[in-house]
């Protein structure tokens, strides 16, 4: 039975997935109006974002599949770390970018909680955080009354 195909990884991929993700996360762009004639009007700089790296788009450059990169992250520490960086700094474009209002914002919050791991903060408060209990010091008739007290709150 055969070994399978051999692994494209190389080492110098470690590199090249940090190289991929180090991009400036925005870059100035210029909106023109024009005169009827087609001459240059005015010039505005504008602020765009730069096109997201994505981790299926680096794959892509080097022509393996994604789950190859995660295949490889299991078997080579060297390229785990790297991708971890590439991570991180994909991360940074998100935030910046995202901050910037230079996403969708449905888009920022997808990608965020679905790629990156961030979650929605939601705060609910306890009104009984007064009522601290012993309850092994408690008797059964006690318990009752605390549970039907709060039943009624």
């Amino acid at each position: 039975m055969g070994a399978g195909a051999p692994t494209k990884y190389e080492e110098e991929y470690c590199d090249a997935i940090v190289e991929y993700f180090s991009i400036p996360p925005q870059t100035m762009g210029y909106k023109k109006e024009y005169f009827m004639n087609g001459a240059v009007k005015s010039e505005v700089p504008i602020v765009m974002a730069s096109e997201f790296p994505t981790f299926q788009g680096f794959a892509d450059h080097i022509g393996v599949h994604v789950d190859t990169l995660h295949e490889w992250k299991s078997i080579h520490p060297e390229f785990s770390e790297a991708y971890a960086r590439a991570k991180q700094l994909q991360e940074k474009i998100w935030l910046v970018n995202g901050m910037g209002n230079l996403y969708n914002a449905q888009f920022a919050k997808f990608f965020g909680t679905n790629c990156l791991g961030y979650k929605e903060k939601i705060e609910t408060q306890n009104e009984n955080v007064n009522r601290n209990y012993d309850m092994s010091t408690l008797t059964d008739e006690q318990i009752d009354k605390i549970l039907a007290e709060d039943a009624t709150d």
